[in-house]
C-alpha cells in the first residue's frame, strides 16, 4: 500500500512539473498602448490586397512543427494561438475568435491558418514571416534558431513573441508605427537583443475591430479600407 502512495505521489509530482514546463511562456494579455505608438497599418487598407482580411469569425489555426524540434518551443507556438484566441473572446464577447485545431485535423491546410515551425527556416533573413493569398492569410512561418555569425536560439518566451506578432499579420494588422520605435506587438522596438516585452494592446485589439467590423455592425462581410487607424 505504502509502495503505491509513493508511486501515486511521484506520478503526480511528474505530472504538475511537466505541466509546469508546458507553460513555460508568460502569457500577453491586452494592455494599455505604450506611448510610443502612434498607428497601426491595416493590412488590407494599406496595402489593398484581397488576402489581408476574413470574411468569417470563428478562426481555425494549425501547427506544423519539423518533428525534431523541442517539445517547449512547440508549446509556445501553441500559447500563441490561445492567448490570441483568449484576447479576442474577452474583447469581442465570444464573437471573434482563434481556435486551434492541430490535434483535429492530419492535413493541417484544412485550418484557417497554419502555423508552419521550422526552427532553422530563412536563414538569418528573418524570425517569423506572414504568407497571405488572394483570398485569405493562411500560412504563417516562425524560426528559432539563427545561425552564424549570430549564433543564437530563441528561447520559447522569444518564440511565443513572434508568433503572437506573426498571428497578429494573419488576423489582418500591420505593423505599429514608428515601425522602429514601438514596443507595441506589432511593432519592432521589442527584439531579443534588448528584452523587452512587446504589448498587446488596446490599438492592437481596436485594430481587429476594425477587420472584423462588419460583424460587429452585424452585416454582410466587407473589407476594410482605412490604411491605419490611430492609437489615442
Amino acid at each position: 500500500m505504502r509502495k503505491t502512495l509513493l508511486l501515486l505521489l511521484l506520478a503526480l509530482i511528474v505530472t504538475a512539473v511537466t505541466a509546469g514546463a508546458a507553460r513555460a511562456v508568460t502569457p500577453l494579455r491586452p494592455a494599455p498602448t505604450p506611448p510610443d505608438t502612434e498607428s497601426l497599418l491595416i493590412l488590407h487598407g494599406a496595402f489593398n490586397y484581397p488576402g489581408y482580411w476574413w470574411d468569417h469569425t470563428d478562426l481555425t489555426a494549425a501547427v506544423q512543427a519539423h518533428p525534431n524540434a523541442d517539445e517547449e518551443s512547440v508549446e509556445a507556438v501553441h500559447q500563441a494561438i490561445a492567448d490570441w484566441d483568449f484576447a479576442l473572446r474577452q474583447e469581442f464577447g465570444g464573437l471573434i475568435t482563434l481556435t486551434d485545431v492541430t490535434d483535429q485535423y492530419t492535413a493541417k491546410h484544412k485550418a484557417d491558418i497554419v502555423i508552419h515551425y521550422n526552427p532553422t527556416a530563412g536563414g538569418n533573413v528573418f524570425g517569423g514571416f506572414a504568407v497571405c493569398g488572394a483570398t485569405k492569410c493562411v500560412n504563417v512561418i516562425v524560426r528559432s534558431e539563427l545561425i552564424a555569425p549570430i549564433d543564437f536560439t530563441y528561447p520559447p518566451q522569444y518564440l511565443y513573441y513572434v508568433t503572437m506578432h506573426e498571428l497578429g499579420h494573419a488576423l489582418g494588422l500591420g505593423h505599429a508605427l514608428p515601425l522602429e520605435e514601438s514596443t507595441d506587438l506589432m511593432g519592432y522596438g521589442w527584439h531579443w537583443s534588448n528584452g523587452i516585452v512587446p504589448t498587446l494592446s488596446e490599438c492592437d485589439l481596436d485594430g481587429i475591430a476594425y477587420v472584423f467590423a462588419w460583424a460587429l455592425e452585424g452585416v454582410d462581410p466587407y473589407p476594410p479600407t482605412a490604411a491605419t487607424i490611430d492609437c489615442d
